[in-house]
């Protein structure tokens, strides 16, 4: 039982650590210099577009899974937990997501960049719409990673209160501006993935 405990301790620490996004990007980043020459480089174009809808459309449906309906109704069913135990496991969830969508981020913002230079190269061109929708999902999973979770830590759970208790009986900090702030690029991220999903699949169309 203790080790478990450990275990769980040391899971939680590595989540609500912003180190931990450094952790992740940077062996990720290695990863991907190998998928670029081995991979990338030697794929079309049909098949990079292709790539690029896969990693958009599955980030997007993650995301908006965990974050907007797994969690959320966890929370809410999990009557055995209490308040502090909640926030634990909302918080928690959302850091594994974030690390999770940090290693996709690197994947298709490399993806991206091996796409839009063939896009130029046969003297295409790549709308802003297209590039922000693209660059917007992963600087916001970098911020979500180095700050706004780890910051969630302190602000919507001090160590020595209570979670405060909306009017409607929910235990949760929508009342803090972090979380607030959390909530609001989270939608904006996942509606940059939809964005991007749907224009990358849209091009495998024509």
């Amino acid at each position: 039982m203790s080790t478990s405990g450990s275990t769980a301790s040391c899971l939680t620490r590595f989540v609500t650590d912003p180190w931990s996004t450094v952790k992740v990007i940077v062996p990720s980043i290695a990863i991907e210099v190998i998928l670029h020459k081995k991979v990338w480089e030697k794929a079309s174009l049909r098949h990079l577009t292709l790539y690029l809808t896969m990693a958009n459309v599955y980030w997007f449906a993650t995301s908006f899974n965990v974050g907007f309906l797994e969690t959320p109704l966890l929370c809410k069913v999990t009557d055995s937990l209490n308040k502090s135990q909640k926030l634990d496991l909302g918080r928690n969830r959302l850091g594994w997501l974030n690390k999770i969508e940090l290693a996709i981020g690197v994947v298709t913002l490399d993806l991206f960049c091996e796409w839009r230079k063939r896009i130029i190269d046969h003297d295409g061109f790549v709308d802003a719409v297209l590039t922000t929708a693209v660059l917007a999902p992963a600087a916001i999973s970098l911020a979500q990673g180095a700050y706004i979770l780890p910051k969630l830590k302190e602000c919507c759970l001090p160590s020595d209160k209570v979670p405060t208790v909306t009017a409607g009986g929910d235990s949760c900090c929508s009342e803090k501006s972090c979380c607030r702030l959390y909530l609001g690029i989270e939608v904006a991220k996942v509606a940059g993935l939809a964005v991007a999903g749907l224009r990358f699949g849209k091009m495998l169309t024509v």
